[in-house]
């Protein structure tokens, strides 16, 4: 603690950017993911090299599956989570990240949007995991249990909610982006590509 007093600042500008994009929890802590789905230590490093690249900070998302249901879950299907008690729960989390888009978007800030987790069954965009077939149980002791999944064409919950928040509130100029979690649930450097893209055009809009 050095008691000396801070400087009076003549002026509002700072180093900030201006520029912020809200990340799905897991693309910055891979520690989150179920078991056996960390694709890379700590974070992927090539979607946070990318947006350190063009000055934009990220804010990162909740885990709606850890905030629900801890570290050591099992892996799980859209079925499972799509129950009224992880619905509400999605909905909390929905509406928290919304009031922090909002709140930057009122003081000036470039909010680009959300960058969601495809195979997810809560946080997929263009994909979620879901059962093989419809006559599969998934239910009782896990040891007894071998259901298949697959990845369908369908949001996860927590997209699900996330995009009627965004929607109420009018902030449907806000972009929904995805990245892979499984290479089974598409490209990773298709979905960075069009990232990239996104990121480009938006400080090219907003440069003119």
């Amino acid at each position: 603690m050095t008691e000396k007093l801070g400087k009076i600042k003549d002026s509002l500008q700072d180093a900030r950017s201006g520029r912020l994009i809200f990340l799905s929890h897991c693309l910055l802590n891979q520690n989150a993911c179920v078991r056996g789905l960390a694709s890379q230590p700590a974070v992927i490093r090539e979607l946070v090299d990318l947006l350190l690249a063009h000055d934009i900070a990220f804010y990162q998302m909740p885990c709606p599956e850890v905030t629900y249901l801890g570290s050591m879950r099992w892996g799980q299907v859209k079925k499972m989570y799509g129950t009224p008690m992880f619905r509400r729960h999605c909905r909390q989390i929905a509406e928290q990240i919304c009031d922090q888009a909002q709140t930057y978007r009122d003081n000036g800030h470039e909010v680009i949007g959300f960058v969601m987790r495809d195979g997810s069954p809560t946080c997929g965009l263009k994909c979620a995991a879901v059962s093989a077939d419809d006559d599969q149980v998934w239910g009782g002791m896990v040891w007894h249990a071998s259901p298949l999944q697959r990845f369908g064409r369908t949001e996860g919950v927590f997209t699900e909610e996330l995009k009627a928040e965004v929607a109420q509130r009018g902030l449907q100029d806000l972009l929904f982006l995805s990245l892979p979690e499984v290479e089974e649930a598409g490209s990773f450097q298709d979905a960075l590509a069009e990232i990239e893209r996104a990121v480009t055009k938006q400080k090219q809009s907003v440069s003119a």
